[in-house]
């Protein structure tokens, strides 16, 4: 299913995100200055067989998805769709984790706030940093 890019322009604004769109199949959205996840629709591409959705950080590898899926804890997991993504990051239920490996960024996801964060295959040199948004609600004090 292709992710609805127009309404999600639109939440991104009364979210509080700055939002572009490249192409009439991309949006991309400027959590920070220096932190953009973009969706994606390849929808009818020639070297595409089918419908497929990619998100991803710019500058960082991106992965084919519909629905996102989120571990909360040892047994549940949560889905959510490209809107409910722009909300779990605007009430801080999701962050944004940054892989440094000796001090360039190499990687960059989203994790539940609920999902302890996974350290034991760190390598030598490299650096996690989360990030929590608050543009909706109001952050613990």
């Amino acid at each position: 299913m292709a992710y609805r890019l127009d309404e999600l322009a639109r939440l991104a604004a009364e979210l509080g995100f700055g939002c572009t769109r490249p192409d009439p199949s991309r949006v991309d959205v400027r959590l920070t200055p220096d932190t953009v996840i973009c969706f994606l629709n390849l929808i009818g591409e020639e070297h595409v067989e089918g419908d497929h959705t990619l998100v991803g950080f710019e500058g960082t590898p991106w992965h084919t998805h519909g629905t996102l899926e989120f571990l909360e804890g040892t047994a549940a997991a949560v889905a959510c769709d490209e809107l409910e993504v722009l909300v779990g990051l605007a009430t801080g239920e999701l962050v944004v984790v940054s892989r440094y490996r000796h001090g360039a960024l190499d990687d960059r996801w989203l994790e539940h706030t609920r999902e302890p964060l996974a350290l034991e295959h760190m390598a030598p040199g490299e650096e996690l940093r989360v990030m929590r948004l608050w543009t909706v609600g109001r952050a613990p004090t």
